[in-house]
C-alpha cells in the first residue's frame, strides 16, 4: 500500500464509521422511545461510540506503523545497488561534455557542483541511491588528481577545501542511513574509506599531506568490494602505494651510494641501480616492487576491457617492472611492451576525448589527459635512455607548453638533455 493512496482508504473508512454512527443513533432513539429503561439504552449506545472510536484509533496506529516500517524498508533496501555489480564500467567518458571547463578553477566547479548535487538529502530517497552516487564519485575519483594542488604551506586551496567538505557530507549521509540499516553499511562505509584513502594519496603526491596519510589505503577492506571498478581503484591504489614506497627506499640507497638524492626514475640513477649491491634495503625495495606487481596485474585483470583504468594500470606496471629490470629481475622487454601499450591506450583516449569535445582541446580535463600521453611518450624514452636501448625517435619531443603538471616539465629535461 502507497502512502499517497492511504487518504482513499481513510475517506471510506470514515464513510462506514458516520453510517454505523448513524445506524447507532437511530437504534438508540428507537428503543428510546419504546422502552422506558433509557439509562441501559444511554449507556449502551455510548460504549458501542467508544468502540468504534477506539476501534478507529487502532487501526489509525496500525497504519501508520505499517507506513513507517514500509517506508524505512524502501529507504534501506540494497538490493541490486551498483556496489555489488562486478561487471560494472565507468561511464566518465559520457560525462566529460558535462565537465568542459576552460581553467581548473571552472572544470572543479562543475565536477564539484555534479557531486553536491547527487548528495543532496532530497535526492538520496533509498540506500542504493546513495549507493549509486558514492560509486559515481568513485569512477570520477581519477579526475580530482588532476584538480588537488596543495603545497606546504599553510594556505589551503578553495577547491580542494569543497572536496574535503564533499567527503565530510558523504561521511554524513552514510550514517543517517546507518541508523536505518546498520546491515547494509559495510559496502557503503568501505567505498567511502577508499575514497578517502585515493583522496589522501593524491594529496600526498601534490606534497601536503604527511608520508603516514599514505597509509590509509590499508584500512581498506578491499576483498569485500564488489564492484569491479571500485576493486581496481583499490588494486592500482595499493600497487601506487609499495611503488612510492620501493622508490623512496631506492632514492635513499642511491644516496647512500653517491650522495645526491636522484629520483628513481631518472636516467642518472639507472646506473647506480644496476650496480646496487645487495642489502637490506635492497631486498625491501625488490619485496615492495614485487607487491606492487601483483596488486597491478589483479587490477588490470579487474577490468580488461575498460580503456580509462587501463591507461593508468599500463603505465603503473611498466615502470614497476622497469626497476625490477636494473635490479636484475625481470627482462627488458616486459616494461618496453607495458610503457608500449600504455601510450597507445592514451593515444586512443585522447582521439576518443577530441571526438567528444572537440580537437581545439579548450577543455581543462582534455588538456590534462593529452598531457598525461606526452608524459607517457616521455616516460618511454626516458626509461629507454637509461636501459642503454638503441632508438631512433622520428618525431619532435612532445610540446609541453600548455602542460598542466609540473612533474612533465622534470620529465621534458631529463630526457631533452641526453638526446642528441
Amino acid at each position: 500500500m502507497k502512502a499517497n493512496n492511504l487518504w482513499k482508504v481513510y475517506f471510506v473508512v470514515f464513510l462506514l464509521s458516520v453510517a454505523v454512527i448513524a445506524f447507532s443513533s437511530a437504534v438508540f432513539i428507537n428503543t428510546a422511545k419504546e422502552d422506558h429503561n433509557t439509562l441501559d439504552n444511554l449507556i449502551a449506545f455510548v460504549a458501542s461510540i467508544f468502540s468504534i472510536l477506539i476501534a478507529l484509533l487502532a487501526y489509525h496506529i496500525s497504519v501508520k506503523t505499517y507506513v513507517s516500517i514500509d517506508a524505512v524498508n524502501a529507504i534501506s533496501r540494497m538490493d541490486g545497488n551498483v556496489m555489488e555489480n562486478e561487471n560494472y564500467r565507468t561511464g566518465i567518458l559520457s560525462l566529460m561534455r558535462q565537465f568542459d571547463g576552460e581553467d581548473r578553477s571552472a572544470a572543479c566547479n562543475q565536477l564539484l557542483s555534479y557531486l553536491n548535487a547527487n548528495f543532496k538529502k532530497e535526492s538520496l530517497n533509498s540506500g542504493a541511491r546513495l549507493a549509486d552516487s558514492i560509486q559515481g564519485m568513485i569512477d570520477l575519483i581519477v579526475l580530482f588528481s588532476f584538480v588537488i594542488k596543495r603545497g606546504r604551506a599553510k594556505h589551503i586551496d578553495s577547491q580542494v577545501a569543497r572536496i574535503e567538505k564533499l567527503i565530510a557530507t558523504i561521511e554524513v549521509r552514510v550514517a543517517e542511513f546507518e541508523s536505518l540499516s546498520e546491515g547494509s553499511c559495510i559496502l557503503l562505509r568501505e567505498s567511502v574509506k577508499l575514497l578517502k584513502a585515493v583522496y589522501n594519496h593524491q594529496c600526498y603526491l601534490s606534497g601536503h599531506h604527511p608520508v603516514n596519510a599514505q597509509t590509509t589505503i590499508l584500512d581498506v577492506r578491499g576483498a569485500m568490494l564488489k564492484n569491479a571498478i571500485s576493486r581496481t581503484i583499490y588494486f592500482n591504489y595499493m600497487g601506487l602505494f609499495f611503488l612510492s614506497k620501493a622508490m623512496e627506499v631506492i632514492t635513499s640507497c642511491i644516496a647512500e651510494r653517491s650522495g645526491e638524492r636522484l629520483e628513481a626514475l631518472s636516467i642518472e640513477a639507472a646506473p647506480l641501480l644496476r650496480s646496487l649491491p645487495n642489502s637490506k634495503s635492497k631486498d625491501l625495495a625488490i619485496l615492495y616492487l614485487r607487491e606492487a606487481s601483483d596488486y597491478f596485474d589483479k587490477a588490470a585483470s579487474s577490468v580488461s576491457d575498460e580503456l580509462l583504468w587501463s591507461v593508468f594500470i599500463q603505465y603503473n606496471t611498466a615502470r614497476t617492472q622497469y626497476l625490477l629490470s636494473l635490479l636484475g629481475l625481470h627482462d627488458n622487454d616486459l616494461w618496453q611492451t607495458s610503457i608500449q601499450k600504455a601510450v597507445e591506450s592514451r593515444i586512443k583516449l585522447v582521439a576518443l576525448l577530441d571526438d567528444i569535445l572537440g580537437i581545439n582541446r579548450n577543455a581543462y580535463f582534455q588538456r590534462a589527459f593529452a598531457d598525461q600521453l606526452k608524459m607517457a611518450q616521455l616516460m618511454q624514452m626516458r626509461l629507454l635512455i637509461a636501459s642503454g636501448v638503441r632508438f631512433a625517435p622520428d618525431t619532435m619531443l612532445p610540446d609541453i607548453g600548455t602542460d598542466e603538471f609540473n612533474r612533465l616539465k622534470t620529465i621534458f629535461e631529463d630526457v631533452s638533455k641526453h638526446i642528441k
